[in-house]
């Protein structure tokens, strides 16, 4: 599917959508992205992992939306007034770096009973890393992956240099709350694509999933990068793990999930 995603290319500027895709909105730079629906389960992430391999020549990252229209529709409500005079985002060098970010998110770590805990729940995971290991690197990716669960999803094509500019040019409003904005996520999911080559796979109103490359593979460093996790969505707490010790196990694996609701 070779789409050059520039503005003014015969796409960009076209009436008519190219085969199997619809348009959807225009990125903050001002970029025409589409969608389109296809088969859920292994089928959708067979496509997405086609469509990636395809982003060096497309330039347009593949990103999944799950099976309900409504949704897809409210994730971008407000993105066709704000993306009408292309204003762009952030380049990463000129983002706060995520470490700093983290630093600033979690405040005080005295004050804080998750952060506390750690010491105890690390041990624990250290006992026992081998055979989670072995258990989540056996779960298949079209297992965990939680936007591809029905017959049917959504998939987004976005005008972008990687998936972790996605967040930043759609003006995603997961994490608003928290005064969380488009640069801090194009900030920290840069900085996770670097290090353990995270890719986002899935996004929704709240939501966002990454399939990772090279997950930690000792105790301490799941540990650490549950805490950056922690600091990034809070609400991992309540709608994944009851503990540190708990969210760093998962951290094993390949899969990453997030929720801000």
């Amino acid at each position: 599917m070779p789409i050059d995603p520039t503005p003014d290319d015969a796409v960009g500027s076209s009436d008519a959508a190219p085969p199997g895709l619809e348009r959807w909105c225009k990125t903050l730079r001002g970029q025409q992205a589409w969608r389109m629906e296809i088969a859920g389960g292994e089928t959708a992430l067979a496509t997405w992992r086609m469509l990636c391999e395809e982003h060096p020549t497309t330039g347009l990252w593949p990103v999944l939306l799950g099976s309900d229209a409504a949704v897809v529709d409210q994730m971008t409500w407000r993105i066709s007034i704000l993306a009408e005079d292309a204003p762009g985002i952030a380049e990463v060098e000129d983002t706060t770096p995520a470490p700093e970010l983290f630093v600033q998110w979690l405040g005080d770590p005295k004050h804080d009973d998750y952060l506390g805990d750690v010491p105890r729940h690390l041990a624990k995971l250290e006992a026992d890393a081998a055979s989670i290991q072995q258990r989540l690197s056996s779960r298949p990716d079209s297992a965990a992956v939680r936007a591809i669960q029905s017959e049917r999803t959504h998939l987004a094509l976005v005008p972008a240099k990687g998936g972790w500019e996605v967040p930043a040019l759609l003006a995603w409003a997961a994490g608003e709350s928290l005064d969380m904005t488009g640069s801090d996520h194009l900030s920290v999911l840069h900085f996770w694509h670097e290090a353990y080559g995270a890719e986002v796979v899935s996004m929704g109103l709240d939501q966002l999933e990454c399939l990772v490359v090279d997950p930690p593979t000792d105790a301490r460093g799941a540990f650490e990068l549950a805490v950056q996790h922690y600091a990034y969505c809070p609400a991992l707490m309540d709608n994944l793990a009851p503990a540190m010790g708990a969210l760093a196990a998962t951290l094993f694996g390949r899969h990453w999930y997030f929720d801000w609701s």
